[in-house]
């Protein structure tokens, strides 16, 4: 399978730096026209004159693109924080999830415990048993078999007593 990243186009935007030349380039070229055209200081004031109300505009345009580039900021620093809450939920429900997991894990290695002594003890009833049923040993040695037997079993018994007790409690 061929692993591919897709390549997303950015739409070219002009540099800011690149703007600002474009201005100062525009700003001296009108100089030069107003110079070359117009003879008379008198006749370069007044045509600078008419664009007074051009400049006001231009200023409140600015501000208001201003005032619009804040608004939006506000929208996007309210939107990353319901993101951020969003993900503190989400955190929330995982290291609930982790704990439960790390509690059934914890019972699970219990339930192992109990289960690899039962063995053991079945392993060693198993020995007693045998030694039993060996008809070379004396009634001595029997008699104390038996009563190591009935240890093993009163264990096994009290082992399965409290696995039964534990599960009453958790249901």
């Amino acid at each position: 399978m061929e692993n591919t990243i897709l390549h997303v186009k950015k739409p070219k935007v002009p540099s800011l730096g690149m703007l600002l030349i474009l201005v100062v380039f525009i700003w001296g070229l009108s100089a030069i026209l107003i110079l070359y055209f117009f003879d008379s200081w008198d006749q370069r004031g007044t045509f600078g004159d008419l664009f007074g109300a051009v400049n006001a505009l231009f200023s409140g345009m600015a501000f208001a693109g201003l005032i619009y580039t804040i608004i939006l900021q506000k929208q996007d620093i309210n939107l990353q924080r319901q993101e951020i809450a969003a993900n503190r939920l989400e955190l929330k429900k995982s290291a609930k999830a982790q704990q439960n997991s790390e509690k059934a894990l914890k019972e699970q290695v219990e339930q192992m415990k109990i289960t690899a002594k039962l063995n053991a003890l079945n392993t060693i009833i198993n020995f007693y048993n045998l030694q039993i049923s060996n008809t070379n040993n004396s009634e001595e040695i029997l008699t104390k078999v038996r009563e190591k037997r009935r240890e093993a079993i009163k264990e096994i018994d009290a082992l399965i007593n409290r696995v039964s007790d534990d599960d009453l409690e958790d249901s």
